[in-house]
């Protein structure tokens, strides 16, 4: 009996290395994962496996983010280099990384050159304030940034995210959410030999190469960037990507408009930036008073037909910029107090769509409402950016003096409620063209219905504009959306970024932007109140299930060998 027991755990032993073998074997074959989070956090996109597995050449990650860091910032490197790990699983060729600690070098003349060399890189340090056993404060600085190498070039990724009014803990959430997107981002620079070309228009009075020298330089980096006439559009089909109008002063003449209508209709994508009514903040600089007055381009019609109308009024809201205002006696020295600007509201966007997910607030000047109009079925709309609930619109023509900071206003002055400031619009469009007689139209290639194509409709011209300094070789251009004032930066370089991206995407990689990755906090109230239970769970049960595993155990061996010995 002893015999045939041995024989039967030996062949069981046998079956059990097999079965082992053959799943080892299937498993080599057949490669799959499975992620059971609920906001599938371990998931790759499709695109993101198409792209690993299609790669040129090996990839090396140089990942500043080491060292003693914070809790938060520890998640955000496990996050990291999991990220990393997932795109070598998928991957085609060799991505490996390296964990680089910048503060580990001792020497503080090199350390110190190192972190410039990093900026140079396009990283941006990051000041931490850490508190010592003694209870005081000290200062760090870290690089939470990688920089990606394909041997011929490289790019950098920064990956501490920061939007205002936000808790830390939500932007380190955030900076997680976004690794895939960024990472992506970053790959497909490298890999694309030929970048997307991008399209400034002129002739119309537009914003000159330097008012928007900080946007194109961010562009630059990821897109080329052409200036041309509308006539340039179409001379080769599909040659850009997307063109930006960039607050126009000059009407435009019915060929620009049909050069600007064809290229939608063959797909191309447009971010319009204009103004209806002219008003200029540098005005109110040498004089007190300045007009804000209607200011057709000639291209209302076109709009209208796409589906939107630019009102001719202003906006006025609660939630504004402040400006610097003398409230100093005559006769005293002079002293600056900070006071609501109306004509400049901060944009609210909503979290819910790519382009403005966990978005800064975005500042305009000046700004006209935008209303829908039309029943399109085949065109889909989308508000960008809006006021607050607490807006007003003003009729123009309308003087605009300083003075109305000195005015005492509630929320009964502001009835108007939220206004569109920037919209999307997504889906085939009609012509304006469409059952005109004009010789100028071309018959032979005139399209009266649009492909699937994008574009993004923004009632304020400001909103790209940076400001500059000096003239000639003393010019100075300020980051886009920086104020000087508050020194704060606002959130408009990054929107015009997502818009164009968005524009130019045409394969859903901008949906990785609204990866929801959930915070899921400990109830600190609880904690305090319920914390004697707590532990005395976490001690106690483990031993009484230890212990009823035992007895059970040592009943079922007694049991067993009872009536074996009978």
């Amino acid at each position: 009996m002893v015999k045939n027991r041995k024989l039967k755990d030996l062949s069981q032993l046998l079956i059990s290395i097999l079965a082992l073998v053959i799943v080892i074997q299937v498993l080599q074959v057949y490669f799959f994962r499975w992620d059971l989070t609920s906001e599938k956090r371990y998931s790759l996109s499709d695109n993101t496996k198409n792209l690993v597995s299609h790669l040129e050449k090996d990839l090396f990650l140089e990942v500043y983010l080491a060292g003693d860091l914070p809790h938060g910032f520890t998640k955000l490197q496990k996050a990291c280099l999991e990220m990393i790990d997932e795109l070598s699983t998928y991957s085609n060729r060799k991505i490996s990384y390296v964990l680089i600690n910048p503060n580990d070098v001792a020497n503080p003349q090199k350390r110190k050159e190192l972190f410039a060399e990093l900026v140079d890189r396009g990283l941006k340090p990051t000041n931490l304030q850490e508190k010592t056993t003694d209870g005081s404060l000290k200062q760090k600085l870290i690089v939470p940034g990688i920089i990606i190498h394909d041997r011929a070039k490289e790019t950098s990724v920064h990956l501490l995210k920061s939007v205002a009014g936000l808790s830390a803990d939500q932007n380190l959430n955030h900076s997680i959410e976004t690794l895939e997107f960024e990472l992506t981002s970053a790959i497909r620079m490298l890999q694309n030999t030929a970048p997307k070309e991008i399209a400034f228009l002129t002739g119309h009075g537009e914003l000159g190469e330097y008012e928007v020298a900080d946007f194109t330089a961010s562009l630059l980096q990821r897109y080329e960037v052409k200036r041309i006439k509308a006539q340039d559009l179409n001379g080769e089909r599909n040659r850009f990507s997307a063109l930006v109008i960039a607050q126009p002063s000059n009407e435009f003449s019915r060929e620009d408009k049909y050069h600007i209508d064809q290229y939608v209709m063959n797909g191309g994508s447009v971010l319009w930036l204009v103004d209806e009514v002219r008003a200029s903040m540098d005005s109110l600089v040498t004089k007190e008073t300045t007009m804000a007055f209607y200011q057709p381009l000639n291209f209302e019609d076109q709009l209208f037909k796409y589906g939107v109308r630019i009102n001719p009024d202003l906006v006025m809201d609660v939630h504004s910029q402040l400006i610097p205002v003398q409230t100093a006696l005559p006769g005293q020295p002079a002293k600056f107090t900070p006071a609501p600007w109306y004509y400049s509201p901060l944009l609210a966007a909503p979290d819910s769509h790519p382009i403005t997910r966990k978005l800064n607030v975005v500042k305009a000047e000046f700004a006209n409402s935008i209303d829908f109009v039309g029943d399109n079925k085949k065109i889909r709309k989308q508000v960008l950016l809006m006021t607050s609930d607490y807006t007003r619109l003003e009729k123009v023509p309308k003087p605009i003096s300083l003075d109305i900071v000195n005015r005492k206003m509630d929320a009964s002055d502001f009835p108007a409620g939220r206004k569109n400031i920037a919209v999307l619009l997504e889906g085939e469009f009609p012509s304006v063209f469409q059952n005109r007689i004009w010789k100028g139209i071309n018959k032979s290639e005139f399209k009266s219905e649009s492909t699937p194509t994008k574009m993004i409709v923004i009632s304020d011209g400001d909103l790209i504009k940076n400001r500059v300094r000096g003239t000639g070789n003393n010019r100075q251009i300020e980051a886009l959306g920086y104020d000087r004032y508050s020194r704060k930066t606002y959130g408009n370089r990054s929107f015009l970024l997502n818009c164009i991206d968005y524009l130019c995407d045409d394969s859903g990689w901008m949906e990785l932007r609204s990866r929801e990755v959930k915070l899921r906090m400990l109830d600190k109230t609880k904690i305090r109140s319920e914390r004697l239970f707590w532990q005395l769970v976490n001690v106690l049960l483990p031993l009484i299930f230890l212990l009823i595993f035992g007895i059970i155990r040592f009943y079922l061996r007694k049991r067993k060998f009872a009536s074996s010995s009978n």
